[in-house]
Protein backbone atom coordinates (compact mmCIF):
# COMPACT_ATOMS: atom_id res chain seq x y z
CA UNK A 1 0.00 0.00 0.00
CA UNK A 2 2.91 2.54 0.81
CA UNK A 3 4.73 1.48 -2.42
CA UNK A 4 2.47 3.95 -4.68
CA UNK A 5 2.80 7.25 -2.45
CA UNK A 6 6.96 6.80 -2.79
CA UNK A 7 6.28 5.97 -6.42
CA UNK A 8 4.19 9.36 -6.72
CA UNK A 9 6.60 11.25 -4.36
CA UNK A 10 9.68 10.18 -6.87
CA UNK A 11 7.97 10.85 -10.04
CA UNK A 12 7.31 14.32 -8.66
CA UNK A 13 10.51 15.28 -7.22
CA UNK A 14 11.63 14.05 -10.99
CA UNK A 15 9.48 16.18 -12.31
CA UNK A 16 10.31 19.34 -10.12
CA UNK A 17 14.15 18.17 -11.13
CA UNK A 18 13.72 18.54 -14.58
CA UNK A 19 12.23 21.82 -14.41
CA UNK A 20 15.08 23.50 -12.25
CA UNK A 21 17.52 21.96 -14.40
CA UNK A 22 15.92 23.11 -17.30
CA UNK A 23 15.98 26.89 -15.60
CA UNK A 24 19.34 26.23 -14.61
CA UNK A 25 20.43 25.82 -18.42
CA UNK A 26 18.44 28.59 -20.11
CA UNK A 27 20.00 31.16 -17.14
CA UNK A 28 23.64 29.64 -18.60
CA UNK A 29 22.57 30.62 -21.79
CA UNK A 30 21.45 34.14 -20.92
CA UNK A 31 24.24 34.88 -19.32
CA UNK A 32 26.76 33.83 -21.55
CA UNK A 33 24.58 35.95 -24.22
CA UNK A 34 24.93 39.22 -22.18
CA UNK A 35 28.56 40.02 -23.38
CA UNK A 36 27.44 39.70 -27.14
CA UNK A 37 24.50 41.79 -26.54
CA UNK A 38 26.53 44.39 -24.84
CA UNK A 39 29.05 44.61 -27.38
CA UNK A 40 26.75 44.82 -30.25
CA UNK A 41 25.00 47.45 -28.91
CA UNK A 42 28.52 49.19 -27.98
CA UNK A 43 29.17 48.72 -32.00
CA UNK A 44 25.70 50.16 -32.72
CA UNK A 45 26.72 53.58 -30.99
CA UNK A 46 30.15 53.84 -32.17
CA UNK A 47 28.76 53.46 -35.89
CA UNK A 48 26.63 56.53 -35.60
CA UNK A 49 29.17 58.69 -33.51
CA UNK A 50 32.03 59.82 -35.84
CA UNK A 51 34.77 57.12 -34.83
CA UNK A 52 37.48 59.57 -34.86
CA UNK A 53 35.40 62.02 -32.70
CA UNK A 54 34.51 59.68 -30.05
CA UNK A 55 35.06 56.41 -28.13
CA UNK A 56 32.57 54.26 -26.87
CA UNK A 57 33.61 52.77 -23.39
CA UNK A 58 32.38 50.36 -20.69
CA UNK A 59 28.29 49.30 -20.13
CA UNK A 60 26.60 51.82 -17.06
CA UNK A 61 23.66 49.81 -15.72
CA UNK A 62 20.78 51.61 -15.60
CA UNK A 63 17.84 49.86 -13.02
CA UNK A 64 14.97 51.67 -14.20
CA UNK A 65 15.86 51.04 -17.69
CA UNK A 66 14.32 47.42 -18.15
CA UNK A 67 15.80 46.46 -21.40
CA UNK A 68 14.80 49.27 -23.97
CA UNK A 69 18.23 50.80 -23.50
CA UNK A 70 21.55 50.62 -22.70
CA UNK A 71 24.12 53.69 -21.57
CA UNK A 72 27.55 53.83 -22.15
CA UNK A 73 30.53 56.16 -21.17
CA UNK A 74 31.71 58.12 -24.06
CA UNK A 75 35.41 59.77 -24.37
CA UNK A 76 36.09 62.22 -26.31
CA UNK A 77 39.02 61.81 -28.94
CA UNK A 78 41.62 64.65 -29.89
CA UNK A 79 44.90 64.45 -31.30
CA UNK A 80 45.09 61.08 -31.27
CA UNK A 81 44.46 60.60 -27.67
CA UNK A 82 41.36 59.77 -25.42
CA UNK A 83 40.55 62.83 -23.19
CA UNK A 84 38.37 61.75 -19.98
CA UNK A 85 34.84 63.03 -19.96
CA UNK A 86 31.81 62.92 -18.18
CA UNK A 87 29.95 62.17 -21.69
CA UNK A 88 27.49 59.54 -21.93
CA UNK A 89 25.40 57.93 -24.58
CA UNK A 90 22.34 55.55 -24.69
CA UNK A 91 20.79 53.44 -27.55
CA UNK A 92 16.78 53.09 -26.95
CA UNK A 93 13.63 51.72 -28.62
CA UNK A 94 11.82 55.34 -29.95
CA UNK A 95 8.52 55.01 -31.62
CA UNK A 96 9.01 57.14 -35.01
CA UNK A 97 6.58 57.67 -38.20
CA UNK A 98 8.41 54.92 -39.68
CA UNK A 99 7.75 52.54 -36.94
CA UNK A 100 10.14 51.62 -33.63
CA UNK A 101 13.72 52.22 -34.20
CA UNK A 102 17.27 52.18 -32.39
CA UNK A 103 18.04 56.13 -31.52
CA UNK A 104 21.33 56.76 -29.80
CA UNK A 105 21.57 60.26 -27.59
CA UNK A 106 24.32 61.83 -26.16
CA UNK A 107 24.87 63.70 -23.30
CA UNK A 108 27.75 65.93 -23.33
CA UNK A 109 27.91 69.34 -20.54
CA UNK A 110 24.86 68.76 -19.71
CA UNK A 111 23.22 68.90 -22.70
CA UNK A 112 21.28 66.12 -24.32
CA UNK A 113 21.18 65.51 -28.10
CA UNK A 114 19.96 63.29 -31.06
CA UNK A 115 23.07 61.71 -32.55
CA UNK A 116 21.40 59.29 -34.53
CA UNK A 117 19.75 55.90 -35.43
CA UNK A 118 21.38 52.82 -35.31
CA UNK A 119 21.17 50.04 -37.28
CA UNK A 120 20.98 51.53 -40.50
CA UNK A 121 22.58 52.48 -43.75
CA UNK A 122 24.23 55.45 -44.78
CA UNK A 123 22.22 56.50 -47.47
CA UNK A 124 18.59 55.63 -45.41
CA UNK A 125 20.24 57.46 -42.32
CA UNK A 126 20.50 60.52 -44.28
CA UNK A 127 16.74 60.09 -44.90
CA UNK A 128 16.51 60.70 -41.35
CA UNK A 129 18.19 63.96 -41.18
CA UNK A 130 14.76 65.97 -40.64
CA UNK A 131 13.94 63.24 -37.79
CA UNK A 132 15.51 65.61 -35.60
CA UNK A 133 13.40 68.49 -36.40
CA UNK A 134 9.97 66.48 -35.80
CA UNK A 135 8.04 66.89 -32.30
CA UNK A 136 8.39 63.13 -31.23
CA UNK A 137 12.24 63.21 -31.56
CA UNK A 138 11.80 66.48 -28.97
CA UNK A 139 9.88 63.93 -26.75
CA UNK A 140 12.22 61.31 -26.85
CA UNK A 141 15.33 63.76 -26.21
CA UNK A 142 13.51 64.74 -22.74
CA UNK A 143 13.05 61.07 -22.53
CA UNK A 144 17.03 60.68 -22.69
CA UNK A 145 17.55 63.54 -20.42
CA UNK A 146 15.52 61.67 -17.92
CA UNK A 147 17.54 58.66 -18.33
CA UNK A 148 20.72 60.62 -18.36
CA UNK A 149 19.78 61.92 -14.86
CA UNK A 150 19.02 58.39 -13.43
CA UNK A 151 22.75 57.12 -14.82
CA UNK A 152 24.52 59.90 -12.99
CA UNK A 153 22.85 59.48 -9.85
CA UNK A 154 23.63 56.00 -9.97
CA UNK A 155 27.42 57.13 -11.03
CA UNK A 156 27.22 59.15 -7.78
CA UNK A 157 26.26 55.90 -5.55
CA UNK A 158 29.25 54.36 -6.12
Amino acid sequence: MDYEPKKSLVQCGVFIGIICAFFLVLSLFIELSRGNWERGLRMAVQNVLPSSEYSVGKMVRVEESGSNLACFEISRISDGAQQQSDALAIVMRVTTYYGSLPAVFVREAGKTRFAGMAYLMSSVAEEFADVTRSTPMDFWTEQADVIFDAALRLGEGK
